[in-house]
């Protein structure tokens, strides 16, 4: 695994790298105390065997710089800004994208507003497909008290309350809650700031009636192959709209069987072995269109 920072206008950017090869996949993690190699860690060694892989830690997780006053109107235009510098950096020309929840929504947004860099896009579990939540008041109250915060402290100091939590959203076999992931969640839970940028995904997602990005009416603008991956058990993002989605812009979709909200965490063996596969049909049916 190699690993460096990229210099943006929200800071330092960390990301990963591994594997080699013609095809670029970036990987875009979720919100709350996620970071690239907390979802990504046990799909990243199985795509490295295929191609090149870049995992990044958005503005304000894992080992990236937090930016100042980061919630608000800007919050999505922002970080599609950083990762457009740290693209430039690269010098990537063209590549896949793929997103999970949060990292989804930036994915579409990405995929939008600079289509020519993006051969493939893969939205997973993914945020900006719904016009608001289920119980959307409550939720759009919750977020902007201080009670989220106070949910992270609890959690710190309970096995009970994190292994609910996961296995209530994140995961549907419980066999994949492991002791290591508890205790990993646990030290997250207690870190100063922890609920920080969850705090302002949320705030910068919910209007009082409204969910924030909504990307239903321009689906059909994208002109990259699509690929929803989706666990059909996702309590947070319904798979009714993910199949709605799918159907607005003629995408493929994947329903990963009894899987939530992180369906490649759950089963990366699965995960990878559509995406590469999808992968792989796409760059067959080019050649194919070439000769």
């Amino acid at each position: 695994m190699r690993e460096q920072q990229i210099h943006t206008t929200l800071g330092q950017v960390h990301l990963y790298e591994a594997g080699e090869g013609s095809t670029t996949v970036m990987l875009l993690h979720g919100a709350g105390l996620d970071s690239a190699m907390l979802s990504w860690a046990e799909v990243m060694p199985l795509l490295a065997q295929h191609c090149h892989v870049i995992a990044v830690d958005l503005p304000g997780y894992g080992k990236s710089d937090r930016a100042v006053g980061f919630a608000g109107p800007e919050f999505y235009g922002k970080h599609l800004s950083a990762l457009h510098q740290v693209v430039q950096q690269l010098k990537l020309e063209q590549f896949v994208l793929a997103g999970l929840s949060m990292g989804g929504a930036l994915a579409i947004g990405y995929a939008l507003a600079y289509p020519d860099e993006i051969t493939a896009l893969v939205p997973v579990d993914s945020w900006g497909l719904v016009g608001k939540m289920p119980m959307h008041r409550f939720y759009h109250w919750y977020v902007n008290t201080g009670l989220m915060k106070t949910s992270y402290r609890w959690m710190a100091q309970s096995n009970f309350l994190v292994r609910w939590s996961i296995t209530s959203s994140l995961l549907g076999d419980k066999s994949k809650v492991s002791e290591t992931l508890v205790q990993q969640l646990k030290e997250l839970c207690g870190a100063e700031g922890a609920e920080s940028a969850m705090q302002d995904f949320q705030r910068s997602s919910l209007t009082k009636t409204s969910a924030v990005p909504d990307y239903r009416a321009k689906l059909s603008q994208l002109q990259m192959p699509v690929l929803f991956v989706q666990g059909d058990k996702d309590p947070l993002v319904p798979t009714a709209a993910v199949k709605q989605a799918a159907a607005s812009c003629n995408a493929a979709l994947h329903l990963m069987a009894g899987c939530k909200h992180w369906a490649p965490k759950e089963r990366p063996e699965e995960f990878v072995s559509v995406l590469w596969k999808w992968i792989s049909s796409l760059s067959a049916a080019k050649s194919k269109a070439i000769d």
